[in-house]
């Protein structure tokens, strides 16, 4: 599931690259240029973030304040880590909620530039939130916190030890 996620944000990224390079490579040439390039690269750079949500909280990489892994104790590390991933699994399916709500809501709206209905736009999102609120879920039960950084107090006594 990790190679699929991530060779699908590679994708988007590599989209994103070239649908930029393109838009810029039409400022300098006498033709007239595609507005669809930027309508696509900018919902690209919105399928991208979604995509790679679930991946980079499966992998401990998401943004996040680590200043918890400096407890003292584990259980409250471990408490802490199944309470933050409760609650971005019970966020991301009140989100996954909505997107269901909206790409099978019927909506007549397109977008501007490629006519894209705005159901289509929102499935990419949906998955992605439905991906992360799968992986918070499995975190929370099935591993503990990433390895926290030693305490102040123990990295001293290694750098001790070393040096005797």
């Amino acid at each position: 599931m990790e190679a699929a996620e991530l060779a699908a944000g590679i994708a988007l990224l590599a989209l994103i690259f070239v649908l930029m390079l393109t838009q810029a490579l039409q400022r300098h040439l006498p033709v007239s240029g595609w507005v669809w390039t930027g309508e696509l690269a900018q919902l690209g750079f919105v399928w991208l973030a979604f995509s790679l949500a679930g991946y980079l909280l499966g992998r401990d990489e998401h943004i996040t304040l680590k200043l918890i892994d400096f407890a003292p104790q584990a259980w409250i590390r471990r408490a802490v880590w199944i309470a933050a991933n409760l609650v971005v699994a019970a966020v991301c399916a009140g989100f996954v909620v909505d997107a269901t709500e909206l790409v099978f809501g019927g909506s007549p709206m397109t977008t501007p530039a490629l006519g894209i209905p705005m159901s289509w736009v929102y499935v990419i999102p949906m998955a992605g939130l439905a991906l992360t609120a799968l992986r918070a879920a499995v975190n929370a039960v099935a591993t503990g916190p990433p390895a926290g950084a030693p305490l102040p107090a123990e990295a001293d006594a290694d750098a001790g030890e070393a040096d005797r």
